[in-house]
């Protein structure tokens, strides 16, 4: 009978140092309600930043066709689409017909999916008119000239959560203004 009452002793005192079901899957939900809160919140700040890497990329971009238009006597010209952008060297030839502009063989500068489901596209050339925006256009409407010569052009860019509006002057001057969605 002794042995009984320390055997029971054992076995109840085993069982009050172990956790419930019910406490640990309370637990488990206090975790899933703060991992969701944290997610929510950073993923929108990510977003923004996805947003400001990709202009930044873009602006850059621009500076380096002007670059290597210089540098190496070549005509580039840049087509950008509602999905992104794509750099273009122009190909003469003896007979003005057969002039064309092929895609650049360097795929460092053309990023033809850069915007795609980050950012609205919507492009002005100088000569103030909209530019409609395909999702592939065959010949580009700016121009990087070796002379530094840059077709000037605007591009707004609307984001999630901000406004970017990128200014290209004729020099190559790019400038960047950023607004916040309300």
């Amino acid at each position: 009978m002794r042995t009984n009452s320390v055997k029971t002793r054992f076995v109840a005192s085993r069982l009050s140092s172990a956790f419930t079901l019910i406490e640990v899957l309370v637990v488990l939900i206090i975790v899933a309600i703060i991992t969701a809160v944290a997610v929510l919140a950073f993923g929108h700040f990510g977003r923004g930043r996805r947003e400001k890497i990709i202009v930044n990329q873009f602006i850059h971009v621009i500076t380096l066709a002007q670059q290597q238009a210089i540098l190496t006597p070549m005509v580039l010209g840049l087509g950008v689409s509602a999905d992104g952008y794509q750099f273009y060297e122009y190909a003469p030839s003896t007979h003005s017909s057969s002039a064309r502009w092929l895609l650049l063989s360097s795929a460092t500068l053309s990023h033809p999916t850069a915007f795609r489901y980050v950012f609205q596209v919507n492009m002005k050339l100088i000569s103030a008119y909209s530019l409609k925006l395909k999702n592939d256009s065959a010949k580009p409407a700016i121009l990087f000239l070796p002379s530094g010569y840059v077709t000037p052009f605007t591009v707004k860019l609307s984001g999630a959560s901000s406004h970017f509006l990128i200014d290209v002057k004729n020099n190559g001057v790019v400038s960047l203004d950023e607004s916040k969605k309300q």
